[in-house]
């Protein structure tokens, strides 16, 4: 169905695979990496079609991640979909203001994550 190549980033391993399986079924290409600055290192060697990222991370959290990929380039045109448990009010605001596309809260089901990804990636 696609060859698209997609990052997604979580400090929670068992989401990264989880979000991993789903992807891949759909027989998108997947990468992970388990914070921000372990993304940017992947970015910097590899062409991804789109990033799936939390917000919450250690080190380097999703809407760090996102404006980093926003202000550099050669990767601004990459859509970033972020997901995360937060309840904190700002948070969608915050990641659509550091360059987020889309939205997803956690607990989300495959189908609305699939979703959201062939959005972007049209």
């Amino acid at each position: 169905m696609s060859s698209k190549r997609i990052l997604v980033v979580d400090d929670d391993e068992n989401i990264l695979a989880l979000i991993k399986t789903i992807l891949t079924q759909k027989d998108y290409q997947v990468k992970t990496a388990l914070n921000g600055e372990l993304a940017v290192s992947l970015l910097m060697q590899e062409h991804f079609d789109a990033i799936i990222t939390d917000a919450v991370m250690p080190l380097m959290d999703g809407n760090a991640l996102a404006k980093k990929v926003k202000n550099d380039p050669k990767l601004k045109d990459i859509p970033i979909i972020m997901i995360t448990a937060s309840k904190e009010a700002d948070m969608v605001k915050k990641s659509f203001s550091s360059g987020c596309v889309l939205f997803l809260p956690k607990p989300f089901t495959a189908s609305s994550l699939l979703s959201l990804l062939q959005l972007v990636l049209k």
